[in-house]
């Protein structure tokens, strides 16, 4: 039961997920974690395999609709793959050190962090009038060292906590940037794409086990990332062509919320 449970929530996240710019690591780390059980560190790698699939479908979807700045992705993209590297080797030195309540902790912060930028977004959207030519956008000076810096703390939650970073790059090309949604959120899945992998290779040498511990698989679940890409661009195909993403972004904040308590209630668990 607790599998059907898992794939019911991970398929809903990539269809849901993919048209905002996030790949659902906030969601897929829980499912895995506290419904299947699985360790922490182990869960954190497989989100990021679905996260990267989630990207390739979304990517596809975004790319054929025209809703990318490539110039504006790839300045951020080196920074990116830094921070998700040296998160990644913090997240096996936190885990051994001090356990997996730091992780929770930090991941606690950023989904709270989360949930106060879309509650903002949300009435910002009822009166912001984004650009109109959001391919000729120049990014220089003061505006990309604080894109870059931004971008550096994606990656840096990519490697610790098992996301993809399309929350803070969805974030920054709104904020910063100033670019339309299905814009931006197509801009993040160019950094996504080039962060999540080095993220998952980085964990893999820090944690050599957890390759085996894949390997070990059924069919079904090695399967799963393939479904999950299909269900993925699905899901962002339909939302271009028939929905605001605002529509999207409440049922997504709820499910952030309830993974924000599901990690208050562990945190409060192990202190008593």
């Amino acid at each position: 039961m607790e599998e059907i449970i898992a794939l019911a929530i991970i398929l809903v996240t990539a269809f849901m997920f993919a048209p905002l710019g996030l790949g659902g690591g906030f969601l897929f780390v829980p499912t895995l974690y506290f419904i299947l059980g699985w360790d922490l560190q182990l869960s954190i790698v497989c989100s990021l395999i679905l996260v990267w699939f989630v990207s390739i479908g979304s990517r596809i979807a975004h790319d054929e609709g025209g809703y990318m700045v490539a110039g504006v992705g790839r300045k951020g993209r080196i920074v990116a793959i830094g921070g998700a590297v040296i998160g990644a080797l913090a997240a096996d030195q936190i885990i051994a050190e001090l356990g997996e309540e730091v992780i929770k902790l930090l991941a606690i912060l950023l989904l709270s962090l989360v949930i106060y930028r879309g509650i903002v977004k949300l009435i910002e959207e009822q009166q912001t009038n984004f650009r109109e030519e959001d391919e000729n956008l120049s990014v220089n000076g003061v505006l990309l060292y604080k894109y870059k810096l931004g971008c550096l703390a994606g990656g840096l939650s990519a490697g610790l906590i098992g996301i993809g970073g399309g929350v803070i790059f969805t974030m920054l090309n709104r904020i910063i940037l100033g670019l339309e949604p299905h814009r931006a959120a197509g801009t993040s899945y160019l950094i996504v794409m080039r962060v999540v992998p080095v993220a998952i290779i980085s964990h893999l040498l820090f944690e050599p086990s957890l390759a085996n511990d894949i390997s070990e698989f059924d069919t079904l679940i090695l399967t799963l990332p393939l479904i999950v890409l299909i269900t993925a661009w699905a899901g962002a195909k339909t939302a271009i062509r028939m929905l605001p993403q605002r529509v999207l972004t409440y049922p997504y904040l709820f499910a952030v919320s309830l993974s924000l308590i599901r990690y208050l209630m562990d945190i409060i668990e192990s202190l008593n």
